[in-house]
């Protein structure tokens, strides 16, 4: 057991470290009401925050009351969350009642080919993204344990902090 968390952490670090100024590829998606996601138009609103996971991933469903209060917490700041799944098309058809069973109000998008994850690397989930406004993944994280949800909310504060720096500068510039 330990070697298995052993071999995660040090898989999930290079990740993270390969990842570092990195731009996320564009992609689209179908939502689960039925309408679809573009990233290029979601980055306009705001940084997105995405993680994919499956109904039968025990480490997905484990993080997702987090990604909530995530949510909950940064979505007046403008964070936009979205948790895609990459249930097959024969799972699917129990995302919707999963969702609506434990109130979860993000967004949901279905990668059913995988394809979109597979655009991040691998196909192992929860992989867990934090995208800027300018598209930089500024955080990545693959897996689940408890605790990993801190070291998210604080790469979200961080990243709306300096945000309000950069605001306050630009808004200084202007009254010179």
């Amino acid at each position: 057991m330990m070697i298995r968390i052993l071999i995660l952490l040090i898989s999930t670090v290079l990740i993270n470290s390969s990842f570092a100024e990195q731009y996320s590829p564009d992609f689209r998606l179908p939502a689960l009401d039925g309408t679809t996601f573009t990233l290029t138009e979601k980055l306009n609103d705001g940084p997105v925050l995405i993680d994919f996971w499956a109904t039968w991933c025990k480490p997905c469903l484990q993080s997702m009351p987090h990604l909530e209060n995530i949510h909950k917490e940064f979505a007046e700041k403008g964070l936009q969350t979205y948790a895609i799944s990459i249930d097959n098309t024969r799972s699917k058809a129990k995302i919707k009642p999963f969702i609506k069973g434990k109130g979860y109000t993000f967004g949901v998008l279905l990668d059913t080919d995988q394809e979109v994850r597979k655009l991040f690397g691998g196909n192992v989930v929860p992989l867990t993204l934090l995208i800027s406004k300018q598209g930089e993944i500024l955080y990545r994280h693959l897996g689940y344990v408890p605790g990993d949800e801190d070291n998210l909310r604080k790469e979200v504060e961080a990243l709306f902090r300096s945000q309000a720096q950069i605001d306050t500068s630009q808004k200084t510039a202007e009254t010179d």
